[in-house]
């Protein structure tokens, strides 16, 4: 029988039991020790780190008494509209003149002081009795102020309350640059809102689409906090917020913070 010549010196060698085995390199020992020092650290986070539980909708700036619609109080066809989008009227002050079938010319004069927003009639148009001519934002308020309206979908306005801290995303103070705009509620609709309570608020039906869903949304209003120190007078997030003042009618998404929960017991749907 034949053998092969390394097969004989395999069998001349004496076993290496007394030989050190290596069962992992330092190397791998390393990652090992770091794959569970995050494996705990967030096991510890799941029960000790708090998450913030938050609310988000849409609405706008606007002051305190929100926006109201101008009826005509006559019949006829509409012969001059003296007032136009931006301008700021008086109580009392004529805004429209309507022409009657039987010839006589009637002065329509606002009720209350604010700036027109939009008109919904034009000259030479027909109207009829308590049809809308125009819609004004009102400044007549006690108090007067710069409001935030936000308008939250019922079943998620569960949990706000008066005092609860709000971040605002204004439309033309890009967030990115700007920051967000900082409130608190000062209170929320006992009932929900139907489509022409909103229509009532934001200036008719077509500016009231954006904010109305399929559930009837809760009207929260949102106090900003002051900040003499800012342009805008108002605090934000970052130091010194966008370098303007704030205007009104402009379309805002807030995010309201209700409480905070352990990841752990946000897993759980506690």
């Amino acid at each position: 029988m034949k053998f092969r010549l390394k097969a004989l010196q395999r069998m001349r060698e004496p076993d290496e039991l007394d030989s050190p085995t290596l069962l992992a390199s330092p190397r791998g020992w390393i990652a090992t020790f770091v794959v569970l020092i995050v494996v705990v650290a967030a096991g510890v986070w799941s029960f000790v780190g708090r998450l913030p539980v938050t609310v988000t909708a849409k609405g706008l700036l606007t002051h305190p008494a929100g926006t109201a619609q101008l009826q005509s109080p006559y019949t006829g066809t509409v012969r001059t509209m003296m007032v136009s989008p931006g301008r700021r009227v008086v109580r009392g002050q004529a805004v429209a003149e309507v022409l009657r079938a039987d010839g006589t010319v009637r002065t329509v004069s606002s009720p209350f002081t604010g700036e027109v927003v939009t008109t919904s009639a034009s000259e030479g148009a027909m109207v009829r009795e308590g049809d809308g001519l125009l819609a004004m934002e009102r400044t007549d308020a006690p108090r007067d102020r710069l409001v935030a309206m936000l308008f939250v979908p019922g079943d998620h306005a569960l949990g706000i309350a008066p005092g609860r801290t709000v971040d605002l995303a204004v439309s033309d103070a890009p967030p990115g640059v700007f920051g967000l705009l900082r409130g608190r509620v000062t209170s929320i609709s006992p009932y929900p809102l139907m489509a022409e309570g909103v229509a009532g608020l934001v200036g008719g039906d077509l500016a009231a689409r954006g904010y109305v869903t399929a559930e009837p949304p809760r009207l929260v209003v949102v106090d900003l906090l002051p900040d003499p120190g800012t342009t805008s007078g108002y605090s934000w997030t970052t130091e010194t917020g966008p370098p303007m003042k704030l205007r009104s009618q402009v379309t805002v998404t807030g995010t309201v913070t209700l409480s905070s929960q352990t990841p752990f017991n946000l897993l759980l749907g506690r």
